[in-house]
């Protein structure tokens, strides 16, 4: 099979396309969810920044969070793996920081996709962003993505107990999936029939397992941090 091809080793992990750098958090990970190990056909691994969690992210991000997020960054890339990417959309803020850190390629956040979504969808398109926060998404998120705010529109989950309660608050770390469920599914849709959507795109990765459901019964493009995984890995898949 390997035809007396040299396997260079040294490493801790092997074929290990995607490192991912997580916050602590306790609520459940469904199939869909980029921390679940059997959302994807290939491997990954996880690196948890503990005291990093969604509050601080969101609500009250500082520069000191940077100089952990590289550490992890740079102990993933000498450990194997051959990419990374970030649990959290909101790690936007603090993609450049960590690609000029390391060698390997780096998505912190599912928002990158938004020029490339621009460019396929057309200049009078209308692309929108369902966020976990609408008052913690700003300008300085898109600007990190190289986009300008005005040419996208934002949702949030606000105003969505089971969702907010558990997954921003941190209040209980057990999920009633039908009523996450309702309240994604009923959140994304309503906003793509207001905003009249052309394409949508899901910042907030612990909305990416209904992604599906989403796409289904809109009939809309949507993206979310697993399209973004999938591409990724795809550059780098045959890399040992």
């Amino acid at each position: 099979m390997f035809n007396g091809t040299v396997y260079q080793g040294g490493k801790l992990y092997y074929e290990i396309p995607v490192g991912i750098l997580c916050l602590e958090s306790y609520f459940p990970k469904m199939r869909g969810h980029l921390r679940n190990p059997h959302t994807y056909s290939f491997p990954t691994v996880m690196s948890v920044i503990k005291g990093l969690d969604i509050p601080k992210l969101l609500f009250n991000p500082a520069q000191e969070m940077v100089q952990p997020l590289i550490d992890a960054a740079k102990q993933l890339e000498r450990e194997g793996v051959k990419a990374i990417t970030g649990s959290c959309g909101f790690m936007a803020l603090f993609q450049k920081e960590i690609a000029e850190a390391v060698s390997v390629p780096v998505f912190m956040s599912s928002l990158l996709q938004l020029p490339l979504i621009r460019i396929m969808h057309g200049e009078k398109a209308n692309i929108g962003i369902l966020t976990a926060s609408k008052n913690a998404l700003t300008p300085r998120h898109l600007e990190a993505c190289r986009v300008d705010w005005d040419s996208v529109t934002v949702e949030g989950m606000e105003g969505n107990l089971e969702f907010w309660e558990t997954i921003i608050e941190g209040k209980r770390t057990d999920f009633n999936v039908p009523e996450l469920e309702r309240e994604i599914v009923g959140t994304a849709l309503r906003f793509i029939e207001t905003g009249k959507l052309d394409a949508l795109l899901l910042e907030c990765t612990d909305l990416a397992p209904f992604a599906r459901q989403i796409q289904e019964q809109s009939h809309v493009p949507v993206y979310d941090i697993n399209s973004l995984m999938m591409l990724v890995h795809s550059t780098v898949r045959w890399k040992i």
